[in-house]
């Protein structure tokens, strides 16, 4: 590394570049326990990862590639389960719409033809009979005419 090429425009630059000179001074085969704030900064913590993994054994490796995979394979069946939850959500929401749409324009075709029985003189119970409004409702109608 070529230090005097580095030279730092900011006070994050120069505490970037403190952090990574303790990065390479400090972190040796011997450590134990990696000092916090250099495990705060993500792309040193990603380092020390890189490290950890550039000792690994074969086996160790193996292992470690074999945990990744099956956290993929879990994430993927997970945003399966999401997005196939997600559409039948969807599915049930427009078929729930649909119907009460359906059930609304019914009962406003009714009150269509209620009404227009009422203004032919028809008495109620036949209003009723014919539209399957109640009483209440063809009273109200009674009264909105």
């Amino acid at each position: 590394i070529e230090l005097p090429k580095f030279t730092p425009h900011s006070i994050t630059d120069k505490r970037m570049m403190v952090l990574w000179l303790r990065f390479l001074t400090e972190i040796n085969s011997n450590t134990q326990k990696i000092p916090t704030d250099l495990l705060n900064d993500p792309e040193i913590g990603k380092a020390v990862e890189e490290l950890e993994i550039s000792g690994f054994t074969d086996a160790e490796l193996r292992a470690y590639d074999k945990f990744w995979d099956s956290v993929s394979v879990e994430r993927t069946l997970l945003d399966d389960r999401y997005q196939k939850g997600k559409e039948e959500g969807i599915a049930e929401g427009m078929e729930k719409g649909r119907s009460e749409g359906m059930e609304k324009g019914m009962s406003q075709r009714s009150l269509e033809i209620a009404r227009k029985m009422l203004a032919k003189g028809l008495d109620d119970t036949t209003i009723m009979e014919m539209t399957g409004l109640s009483l209440d409702e063809i009273r109200l109608l009674t009264l909105n005419l």
